[in-house]
């Protein structure tokens, strides 16, 4: 080997190094960037005219695991599922209250109870008989409000639904836009471990709204689909389509229900025009089960104890004729506690009878002697109060409520329901812990097989150091043999 061709060899060598050594600087600078994989310069021979004449960089790889990350993307898509659930039903727990709020549904009920159990005791005593009435008031108007809270957490899920989807689009154009830089590098024989690195990280972002599988084919190329099949990515973008609701009444659902009373109108999520096809994963599927299911599940629960209340407080009252309403009404109307459609949305509609209110021109002894009675009847009377109060602790058969028997009271199903509904919340909250913790550890198995270990990385840049030191040290010999050459020759 000659004096030049060992220089050329030792200055490849340098430049080579100089690379690796930019690459760990890199690795250490972003040790703690989300997403950030390691990157390696990998170095290989260099050859001319059928020698090796030195080294050079090969190619940039990026330290991936797509086992991981399809693990952590999982992971996080359930997390942010459950996360999801957590966040919308939380307003409506709060406004559904605990059995030791006084505001709580089913404490309004007890107050009603007692109320009238005081009043059956002195049934003359007009200040008694407004204390029925308040009860029975405040008792509609929390229903209006878990009605009301029902209603807003739809909302808020749809909108929700219109967010994310927005977002999905946005990030598969920015896939969209890397696979092209990255295609146009590798035809450039350019490095694409950053573009590897940037797809990783749309994949992420992509998993918080939608559960995603990504395909691989030879040429590092991908295609992305939902986990049930749905295309969003194959050299093109495929962008999902939504319809916002501005207002979603209480009878409004994804599809119309005439028997039930339930109109239709609500979007559902497409792609290419068919409904997107997705696991119970990522935030858009949090929102329409919400939207969809839960808390329409919870709203009927509410309507049926609503229709309950007015058709019981109507049977029982010996004042009231077909076609009239009791104590309770629907908006001020009776109720045909037969008919299906006309308990959807009930709990938003539940009123006191104008004529038992004195705040609407009404008189409170009618809560003892009927609400429809033309004139008080004998002031020591209790027998009206004691049906109220016998049908709200009797086992009769009523409208059905889910979940419960259909035999159950009225306030033993009141207190069932409100157990079922704090149980639904408490279960997401167990279940999103356990699902944080779960997306941790996929994220710390992700980190450990692809993030940045500084301490290794500080061990390689000093062994690069180590190896520059001493490829300078052959170009200085070089040189000086070089020189001391030249000198002779002169």
């Amino acid at each position: 080997m000659t004096i030049q061709g060992s220089i050329n060899i030792a200055l490849s060598s340098l430049n080579l190094l100089q690379q690796q050594s930019s690459m760990i600087s890199t690795n250490i600078a972003n040790a703690s960037t989300a997403g950030y994989a390691q990157r390696d310069v990998i170095g290989g021979e260099f050859r001319s005219g059928g020698f090796g004449s030195g080294v050079v960089a090969t190619e940039v790889r990026s330290l991936a695991n797509q086992t991981a990350a399809h693990a952590a993307n999982q992971a996080s898509s359930a997390l942010a599922f459950s996360q999801q659930m957590v966040e919308v039903l939380r307003p409506y727990a709060q406004q559904l209250g605990q059995p030791s709020d006084g505001t709580a549904l089913t404490s309004r009920l007890s107050a009603l109870d007692s109320a009238l159990v005081t009043l059956s005791a002195t049934p003359a005593d007009s200040s008694a008989q407004a204390k029925v009435v308040n009860a029975a008031r405040a008792l509609t108007e929390t229903l209006h409000g878990l009605s009301d809270a029902v209603a807003s957490a739809r909302q808020q899920a749809d909108q929700g639904i219109a967010t994310a989807v927005d977002d999905v689009n946005g990030t598969l154009h920015a896939l969209a836009r890397n696979e092209t830089d990255r295609m146009a590098a590798a035809s450039n024989d350019q490095p694409t471990a950053s573009f590897d690195s940037t797809r990783e990280k749309l994949l992420a972002d992509l998993s918080q709204s939608v559960p995603v599988t990504v395909h691989r084919n030879g040429d590092n190329g991908i295609v992305v689909t939902t986990d049930r099949g749905s295309t969003l990515w194959d050299g093109a973008v495929h962008e999902l389509s939504f319809e916002a609701t501005p207002v979603i009444p209480s009878t409004m659902a994804a599809a119309a229900n005439a028997e039930k009373g339930l109109s239709g109108g609500l979007s559902g999520v497409t792609v290419d025009g068919q409904p997107m096809a997705m696991s119970r994963l990522g935030t858009i599927a949090a929102n329409l089960e919400l939207r969809d299911s839960t808390l329409p599940g919870f709203g009927d629960q509410l309507d049926r104890i609503a229709g309950n209340l007015v058709a019981t407080f109507q049977s029982v009252d010996p004042s009231v004729e077909d076609g009239e309403a009791g104590v309770f009404t629907d908006a001020g109307d009776p109720l045909d506690p037969t008919n299906p459609a006309a308990i959807a949305g009930l709990a938003g509609r539940i009123a006191l009878n104008p004529s038992v209110d004195p705040d609407q021109g009404g008189q409170v002894w009618r809560i003892r002697d009927g609400a429809q009675a033309a004139q008080p009847g004998a002031s020591s009377s209790t027998a009206l109060i004691m049906r109220f109060t016998d049908a709200l602790q009797s086992t009769a058969s009523s409208t059905a409520i889910s979940g419960l028997p259909r035999s159950a009271s009225l306030m033993d199903a009141t207190m069932q329901v409100a157990g079922m509904q704090t149980s639904a919340m408490s279960t997401w909250n167990g279940l999103n812990q356990a699902r944080a913790q779960q997306a941790e550890d996929a994220q710390t198995a992700l980190s450990t097989s692809t993030g940045v270990n500084i301490d290794e990385q500080m061990q390689r840049l000093l062994i690069v150091q180590q190896t520059y030191a001493a490829s300078a040290q052959v170009v200085r010999a070089a040189s000086g043999m070089m020189d001391s050459l030249m000198s002779a020759l002169r």
